[in-house]
């Protein structure tokens, strides 16, 4: 009984974090860590308190188990976060991803998906998240993409 109680503890902590994805928050870690496994860069542009499409984005797509599946093969995942919480970055951090976003979210729309190649050229975007499912938001990644 000992033991069931045991590995139904394990489980039940082990397995939510088992199959969550690893977000980086440095794009020039992410590049680095994409060509190192022959990966492309998926950087998401969010702004969680202000911003109820990129709550949706992530909960509805980024924690589907297909995304996670297709992503884990796919991308190093990066997320530029403009949330209170990203208040904790080092300043040279924030001015970082101040520069990113002039470069790849001139627009400064929240929620925004870029695909980067090893290059740090974009090779796909999507457009503002619009409750698409997890197999909709995939064709879209696949179908946009360029090499």
């Amino acid at each position: 009984m000992t033991t069931r109680l045991f590995i139904l503890a394990f489980l039940w902590i082990c397995v939510p974090t088992c199959t969550a994805q690893q977000w980086q928050n440095d794009l020039q870690v992410g590049l680095k860590e994409a060509a190192q496994q022959n990966k492309k860069v998926l950087l998401f542009f969010s702004v969680p308190e202000r911003c109820d499409a990129c709550n949706k984005l992530e909960r509805n797509i980024f924690r589907s188990p297909e995304f996670i599946e297709f992503a884990s093969e796919n991308y190093v995942l990066v997320k530029i976060d403009f949330s209170y919480e990203a208040e904790e970055l080092s300043k040279d951090q924030l001015e970082k991803n101040l520069l990113i976003v002039e470069k790849y979210n001139k627009d400064g729309f929240f929620p925004h998906v870029v695909v980067l190649n090893k290059d740090a050229k974009i090779t796909n975007k999507v457009g503002v998240y619009t409750r698409e499912t997890p197999q909709q938001y995939l064709s879209l990644l696949r179908n946009n993409s360029k090499s």
